[in-house]
């Protein structure tokens, strides 16, 4: 009965640390596909900043800070740089107390910074 219950949180658990990882990337995904934007016009624009706020926000991901990215027009072959601040939601295994058969899930979240830098093309 104890090898089933500890098989059943093993996996549990296997299963948020892939849920975490998964976010994760698409995080990144999205970070790479507005970097090449920025390194098109040289800077963030609002019209971009919006849609990255949105394809973030499609995530689940809460908390979305973009302090640090470039944000005004950076000029030809200068540094532009993305930065995301954000909390990636998960569900935690919470055990109450020290008795194995008392377990449940709750809501949480995770911080994670993606930071991009590359060189402007305009």
């Amino acid at each position: 009965m104890i090898m089933v219950i500890a098989a059943v949180i093993l996996i549990t658990v296997f299963f948020g640390l892939y849920q975490i990882l998964s976010l994760n990337e698409d995080v990144k995904q999205i970070s790479r596909k507005y970097m090449l934007t920025m390194e098109t016009m040289g800077y963030l624009d609002a019209a971009s900043r919006t849609s990255l706020m949105q394809d973030l926000s499609d995530l689940q991901v809460t908390d979305i800070d973009l302090t640090g990215s470039t944000m005004t027009d950076a000029g030809y072959g200068n540094a532009v740089y993305l930065q995301i601040t954000c909390k990636l939601p998960i569900e935690q295994l919470n055990m109450d107390g020290n008795d194995m058969l008392r377990f449940f899930f709750e809501d949480g979240t995770i911080p994670i910074r993606v930071r991009r830098m590359s060189t402007a093309k305009n």
